[in-house]
């Protein structure tokens, strides 16, 4: 998204008009609600308006702390293991073939992006769950793209109705 932004001659921060507008349709909202959400005022420009932040570098300033603490909020979260069985087996349905069996490699790239965990902590979740539930799981070795769990390189995941 683009938005081209300048300075006043005091220093504030201005949206023009047209860009304002254009930002405000793409996100749902009108010109006028946007604005408020930025504390923008109108201002006469020349022949055309622009919006005038009063405190713009404050604005810029709690958006990135804003982010700073949801990202942290979402580093911090601890995935509970009914979460991670839940998406696992969306993620085998989703993926699988007509045989049932899913790229374990799909299948950890959509779990890893769903939950917000790296690759140790999906292989380390998927043994314990694995060990947990002996049978509702089958592993194949073989495919192009491996994960190794416990040692071995595996290649598809199925899920078994036990």
């Amino acid at each position: 998204m683009e938005l081209a932004v300048g300075l006043t001659e005091g220093g504030k921060i201005y949206i023009r008009r047209s860009d304002l507008e254009r930002t405000a349709r793409r996100i749902g909202l009108t010109a006028d609600e946007l604005a408020a959400r930025l504390g923008a005022r109108p201002e006469q420009a020349g022949r055309g308006v622009r919006y005038v932040i009063e405190d713009g570098w404050g604005l810029v300033l709690s958006k990135l702390l804003e982010l700073e603490e949801r990202v942290s909020r979402l580093e911090g979260r601890r995935v509970e293991g009914a979460d991670f069985d839940q998406i696992l087996d969306v993620a085998i349905k989703h993926s699988a073939g007509p045989t049932g069996y899913a790229p374990l490699k799909a299948v950890k790239d959509f779990v890893t992006s769903k939950l917000g965990l790296s690759e140790a902590e999906f292989v380390e979740r998927l043994a314990r769950l694995l060990a947990e539930r002996r049978g509702k799981y089958v592993l194949l070795e073989g495919g192009d793209e491996k994960v190794y769990v416990n040692g071995r390189g595996y290649g598809y995941i199925k899920k078994t109705g036990v």
